[in-house]
Parts: structure tokens; C-alpha cells; sequence
């Protein structure tokens, strides 16, 4: 992750803020989409796999999601760029879940295991307002579950089941991504029976 990015880091409240809704007018305006634009150069700048608007200061609800090649996100499948505005979560599946070691461009350096449902719909309205429905299965629903919790005012650490899963990336890689690996292709390999 690059260092200076403009990226509230934990501890600032607007982190802690639920975020204002948009209305489709304010959706088609110049500022908005510039500042979709600012919040996708970012994220790609921070090789992050999504960003929140609370993340760069602005407290509205909109987060974007991009997952293609990324070094860091191996074990995600690709996921075309989106945008996704007054995003709406419905968990599909309260049963299966799956563990999620996750870090955030907001908490650098530090992954924990949190507990993700497995198949949600996420319902939103896309950069030109254009409402949306998605059904999201699998290791993909990661990226949408964090970046939503942001909007809502959560962050992985809220959701770590087991504070002793808390570690520094660095050891995340040495000592646990390997293991974790292992964890997801049982869990891939038990949901495509």
C-alpha cells in the first residue's frame, strides 16, 4: 500500500459516521463525478480492492469495487470496476459464512479474520443513477460486505471474531496466508458441489 494518500486512517470519526444517502439530481452532478473519478484514481493508486467516500473525507454513500489481477487479492476472482451508490445489503444466506482475513487501506498493515456471508443481493444505483440489483456468491461478497460496512460506519475490527487472528501484514504473508489459502480452496471446493 502507498503511504500519503489522503486516506482517513482509523480513529478519524468520519470513519465512524453513518453516510448521507444521494439523491439521483445530486448523482448527475459535476462534482459527484468528479469525485467518483478522484475515489477510482485512488484506489488504484492505494492497489486497493474498493474504497468508501468516508475513506477519502466525504461523507456520502457511495464506495467502488475493483478486483482485476490484483497482486494482493489472489484468492478474490476478478471484479469489473463499479460503482456503487445508496448501496443496500440483503443476506441471502444467515448460515453459510466463511472467514475473511481482511485488511483495509484505512487500517494499515493489520489483518484479521472476520465472518462473511456467503450470498448476499446487493441492491444500488450505478454512477449514471441507474438502479441495480446483483446477486453476489462466494469470495467476491468480501469486497461488497467491507465496503458497505464502511458506508454504515464499520470497520473490519469491529467484526473480528477473534482478536488473537489480528496480525501485521507482513506476518499475515509469512506466517498465515498460506493456511488461509488452503482454508478457501475447501471452502471453494465445498460450494461448487
Amino acid at each position: 500500500m502507498k503511504k500519503n494518500l489522503n486516506i482517513a486512517q482509523i480513529g478519524n470519526p468520519i470513519l465512524r459516521k453513518k453516510t448521507k444517502d444521494l439523491a439521483i439530481s445530486d448523482i448527475k452532478s459535476d462534482s459527484i463525478q468528479t469525485f467518483i473519478d478522484k475515489m477510482i484514481n485512488t484506489m488504484h493508486e492505494a492497489n486497493g480492492a474498493g474504497l468508501a467516500a468516508n475513506q477519502i473525507f466525504k461523507s456520502i454513500s457511495i464506495c467502488v469495487i475493483e478486483v482485476i489481477n490484483n497482486s494482493r487479492y489472489t484468492h478474490i476472482e476478478n471484479i469489473p470496476l463499479k460503482v456503487l451508490i445508496n448501496p443496500k445489503i440483503k443476506v441471502l444466506d444467515t448460515k453459510n459464512t466463511f472467514n475473511s482475513y481482511e485488511g483495509c487501506l484505512s487500517v494499515p498493515n493489520l489483518r484479521g479474520k472476520v465472518k462473511r456471508f456467503n450470498h448476499i443481493e446487493v441492491e444500488y444505483l450505478d454512477r449514471f443513477g441507474t438502479a441495480k440489483k446483483e446477486l453476489v456468491k462466494g469470495l467476491s461478497s468480501i469486497v461488497y460486505q467491507h465496503e458497505i460496512d464502511h458506508l454504515n460506519g464499520y470497520l473490519f475490527t469491529d467484526k473480528v471474531y477473534d482478536n488473537s487472528s489480528l496480525v501485521t501484514y507482513e506476518n499475515y504473508i509469512e506466517y498465515f496466508q498460506d493456511k488461509y489459502q488452503e482454508e478457501l480452496l475447501q471452502f471453494i471446493n465445498y460450494n461448487s458441489k
